[in-house]
């Protein structure tokens, strides 16, 4: 075993004065890989300890991420860093030429408003539904896939008509129209997709797109017990998924199309959408989760 001062000497030299391997051996007068081995006998002796911040959170992505077979899961403590910590994830992940499909929500339109000194990606940044009624338009899917195409210096799509459509013909008159051909070769093409999670009916918070729903629809609904939504398709506890004449009539990516798309994000968030995110998550849709402490906790305890 070394003298314990130089082993100390060594670490403090590595960690607190940041010094490389190099300029440690170079003041030590010994060689390279002679640091290396004292700094893991440093660590072995515990003259060095090493501490991770949020140990908790970290070890309750594993948990979650193992639950659900994720790809990969991101907690933080409160709701409200959701966008920030998507912000900095989307940036981690998107590669030159990129397709990246959005949906709405007012998660995603925050995250884009926390994205700083984004790089130039020349991506393709495509809507996944249709639009929102005229009194959600800030919410508008169009307005956010374009913040996004400017913040990462690419090309964005313009989705012109409504999530939910009067009649079956009129929506497939929109999907099967020459100008609808670039979406649906989007969708099948996607490199990420960044996606919301819908609660129940019953949910107290205003939804973005709801108001395009009939009376007939939510009864429906009601009936068929749905308990959320993903990219305006609805679907119970079991992951089946509901409404087939509301589908038909709506304007968005299929969850079978999303879920192979080989990054698939979800973010969402509150404790009563805890039961839509483990079905979605249940389901295989999507294969990355962003939410809070809370959520995940609940999560696991159903």
């Amino acid at each position: 075993m070394k003298n314990r001062q130089l082993l100390a000497r060594v670490a403090y030299q590595y960690y607190i004065q940041n010094k490389t391997q190099a300029e440690i051996a170079n003041n030590l007068d010994l060689g390279r890989s002679t640091i290396s081995r004292l700094l893991s006998e440093a660590r072995r002796e515990n003259i060095v300890s090493i501490q991770i911040n949020d140990l908790d959170l970290l070890e309750l992505e594993v948990k979650v991420k193992e639950a659900f077979n994720l790809r990969n899961v991101i907690i933080v403590t409160k709701s409200e860093a959701i966008a920030h910590e998507a912000a900095l994830y989307l940036k981690q992940i998107i590669k030159p030429n990129n397709r990246v499909g959005v949906a709405w929500g007012s998660t995603l339109a925050r995250m884009v408003g926390q994205l700083q000194h984004p790089k130039s990606t020349n991506a393709t940044f495509i809507p996944l539904v249709g639009g929102p009624s005229a009194a959600n338009s800030k919410y508008n899917v169009n307005t956010i896939v374009y913040d996004l195409a400017r913040k990462f210096v690419g090309k964005s799509a313009f989705i012109n008509a409504t999530a939910v459509q009067e009649s079956a013909a009129l929506r497939n008159c929109i999907m099967n129209s020459k100008d609808f051909a670039e979406f649906a070769y989007s969708w099948e093409h996607l490199d990420i997709a960044l996606v919301g999670v819908g609660g129940p009916l019953t949910n107290k918070t205003t939804s973005h797109w709801r108001d395009l729903l009939t009376t007939d629809d939510l009864v429906l609904l009601k009936e068929q017990h749905a308990i959320g939504d993903c990219c305006c398709t609805f679907f119970n506890e079991d992951g089946k998924i509901l409404a087939p004449e509301l589908q038909k009539r709506t304007i968005a990516i299929p969850l079978s199309m999303l879920s192979r798309v080989p990054i698939s994000i979800a973010l969402a968030s509150s404790l009563s959408k805890v039961p839509s995110i483990k079905a979605l998550l249940s389901m295989g849709i999507v294969n990355t989760l962003i939410t809070d402490q809370e959520t995940a906790i609940n999560l696991l305890k159903r």
